[in-house]
């Protein structure tokens, strides 16, 4: 994964409410096509271990300019990966230090919408739905990996 470190917006595991065990992995990264996204998923090692039984890619649109570790997140708050479906208004009531990652979601061949996807950092998963709203895909989320 060291080859594809200068691609890297963000990466780390999703994690079960008790923050230690792994339920999945996040992984955005800069790529050239939807090819080179698929070529990673092939070497990516946890899946190369059969460790996902799925994997969804999805092109993203940086709406921060930034990778996570760019961010000016605190670092006493638990931090969440959220997935919406559609547009998230209460993305601006966010403070900035606050948020790690925000981009939109587009299917990768057709780059239709497909969502809304954010790594925050909140108390707790209530702060997260009180400040977002619900009907929301909200992971406990840390950051993951070298840079």
């Amino acid at each position: 994964m060291d080859r594809f470190a200068d691609r890297m917006i963000a990466r780390g595991p999703t994690l079960a409410a008790d923050r230690e065990t792994w339920t999945g992995s996040l992984h955005i990264l800069d790529l050239p096509s939807a090819d080179a996204a698929h070529e990673f998923v092939e070497r990516e090692p946890y899946n190369r271990a059969g460790l996902f039984e799925e994997h969804l890619i999805r092109r993203f649109d940086n709406l921060l300019g930034r990778t996570m570790w760019e961010s000016a997140a605190e670092a006493d708050d638990p931090r969440f990966l959220v997935i919406a479906h559609g547009p998230l208004p209460g993305v601006t009531a966010l403070a900035p230090e606050r948020l790690n990652v925000h981009g939109e979601l587009l299917t990768l061949d057709e780059g239709r919408p497909a969502g809304v996807a954010l790594a925050l950092q909140a108390p707790s998963r209530k702060a997260v739905e009180a400040l977002l709203g619900g009907g929301l895909q909200i992971h406990d989320w840390e950051f993951g990996g070298r840079r």
